[in-house]
């Protein structure tokens, strides 16, 4: 014996996948970015390095877009989003750069929402979650537990810590 929906079955499971699919879009994504802390990651890229933690922020719900999207703004928001000459600086950018870290290049990983990218001479690699360390480098200071925001808070907020 086979069962088949009926149309307003149907129409159930839809609505219920297409409330799923809004309140999930509705949601703001949350960014980190980690630098590589192998000494040649510049020249062989990511192989499995161990990283450390740099930056998080979340992204407000108007901005999801595809993790293309949202990895190449990080890299843009880590390499000149303090820089007044690219517009207006980013509060974002002008404390990751205080607080002493290169721009992101060859090697370090952004995630998104929990799936990490890889940054390769061009485009990025999505990697499985690489091992982490709280290591200070030149040009790399690690984010310490107090500074990373609290759940809720407006990434723009001056008064958030990152």
């Amino acid at each position: 014996m086979t069962i088949r929906p009926t149309r307003h079955h149907l129409a159930e499971a839809f609505d219920r996948c297409r409330h799923t699919l809004l309140r999930w879009a509705r949601r703001p994504v949350d960014i980190r970015v980690f630098h590589n802390l192998h000494d040649r990651a510049l020249l062989v890229g990511y192989q499995g390095q161990p990283v450390a933690e740099v930056l998080t922020y979340r992204e407000p719900p108007s901005a999801r877009s595809r993790d293309l999207d949202l990895v190449e703004s990080a890299f843009q928001l880590c390499n000149v989003g303090d820089d007044p000459a690219f517009g207006k600086p980013d509060p974002r950018a002008v404390r990751y750069r205080h607080r002493g870290n290169r721009s992101l290049s060859i090697g370090d990983v952004v995630a998104v929402d929990g799936r990490f990218h890889a940054c390769q001479r061009i485009g990025w690699r999505r990697i499985p979650e690489p091992r982490q360390l709280n290591e200070r480098r030149h040009g790399t200071t690690p984010l310490h537990r107090d500074q990373r925001p609290v759940p809720g808070t407006d990434p723009r907020s001056t008064d958030t810590r990152h």
